[in-house]
């Protein structure tokens, strides 16, 4: 970054250029030492640009699967969110985005969920009631934006795919993951 003057959003899409540009080189032979029933997770944290902006990630994923990888995306949206409903549909939006531009078989995840102090908030953001989400939304927006509120409200409700499982690494439930239940 320092040598070619990037600061750090132009350093990380440098660094997914450089990756795309040898995907077939560098990438392929990485790939080769591992067998057929290992995970692989390639974690991009805060990145939305990679995903929203800019196809590299998207060519990324593709390279993958033409080299026949069982590709799955996961959010992760931290359970903080739920504590106010603009950061929530923020959040919902932000996973949308990655869903409909990755194009992935994909799980949203609410993480760090032993930090949620109320179970009420978690019921009422799971499985969110469109109705619940646009009376919250408009308690806390300007009035002038109700129909903004009514639009986002009905994307969440329409790609109904947008649902979270909540993680607790707290309670250990079967087969070692880690449900807050």
């Amino acid at each position: 970054m320092e040598e070619l003057g990037l600061g750090p959003n132009g350093g990380l899409i440098y660094c997914m250029e450089h990756l795309e540009e040898n995907l077939d080189e560098w990438l392929a032979e990485e790939l080769d030492y591992y067998l057929d029933d290992d995970y692989l997770v390639f974690d991009c944290p805060s990145q939305i640009k990679l995903f929203s902006h800019v196809p590299m990630l998207r060519n990324f994923v593709e390279h993958l699967k033409r080299k026949n990888f069982n590709v799955c995306g996961v959010y992760l949206l931290d359970s903080q969110f739920i504590a106010d409903v603009t950061k929530f549909v923020s959040g919902c939006m932000a996973s949308l985005s990655a869903m409909v531009q990755l194009e992935l078989p994909h799980v949203n995840i609410l993480s760090k969920m032993d930090l949620v102090t109320s179970k009420r908030d978690v019921e009422n953001y799971l499985d969110p009631e469109p109705r619940f989400l646009l009376s919250e939304l408009n308690e806390w927006i300007a009035p002038w934006f109700k129909k903004l509120n009514k639009s986002l409200i009905e994307q969440v409700d329409e790609y109904s795919m947008v649902s979270f499982i909540p993680i607790n690494l707290r309670r250990k439930a079967a087969y070692g993951m880690h449900w807050l239940k």
